[in-house]
C-alpha cells in the first residue's frame, strides 16, 4: 500500500489539471476568430506613453484594414518592409500608392483620435503628426515597436 501512495498522489495531481481543462472546453480547441477591423475601437485612459502609442497603432491598423477590406493581421505583415507592402498590394489588387495613402490617412486619423481622447500628451501631438506625414509606414511601425520596447 505504501508503494502505491506516490502513484496515487501523482494521479490525483494530474486529475487536478486535466479535469478542469476538459471541463473548460480544452478537448475542443478552436482558434480565436480574426477580429473585425471595422468594429469601433474604444479609447481607454492609457497608463503611459507606451500604451498611448499602442492604442494609436492598433486604431490606425484597424481603420486602414477596414478601409482596404483586409484583416489587420494581413496589414501588419504588409508593413514589415517595402517589398512586403508591394506584395500585399499586388495580392489584394490594390495600387501600392493607394495602400500607402490609406495607411498614412489611418495613422493621421488615429493621432487625431488620440489627441481628442487625451491619450497622447499635447507636446507630442505635433511631432507624431509630422512623423506620420513624412516617414514611410514600414519604418514608422518599426520605430514605434522599438520606442515601445525602450519605454516599457
Amino acid at each position: 500500500m505504501r508503494r502505491l501512495l506516490p502513484l496515487a498522489v501523482c494521479l490525483g495531481l494530474v486529475a487536478l489539471v486535466v479535469v478542469p481543462y476538459l471541463a473548460l472546453g480544452g478537448a475542443s480547441y478552436q482558434p480565436t476568430a480574426v477580429a473585425d477591423p471595422c468594429q469601433t475601437r474604444e479609447w481607454r485612459n492609457p497608463g503611459g506613453l507606451s500604451e498611448s502609442l499602442e492604442q494609436i497603432a492598433l486604431s490606425a491598423l484597424d481603420g486602414v484594414a477596414c478601409d482596404l477590406g483586409v484583416s489587420r493581421e494581413d496589414l501588419v505583415l504588409a508593413l514589415r518592409s517595402e517589398d512586403a507592402l508591394n506584395a500585399f498590394a499586388d495580392a489584394h489588387g490594390i495600387d501600392r500608392a493607394d495602400a500607402q495613402t490609406a495607411i498614412r490617412q489611418g495613422l493621421e486619423r488615429a493621432v487625431d483620435d488620440a489627441d481628442s481622447a487625451g491619450a497622447l500628451p499635447s507636446f507630442l501631438v505635433g511631432p507624431v503628426r509630422k512623423a506620420v506625414e513624412s516617414v514611410p509606414p514600414w519604418l514608422l511601425l518599426d520605430a514605434l515597436e522599438q520606442l515601445g520596447s525602450f519605454i516599457s
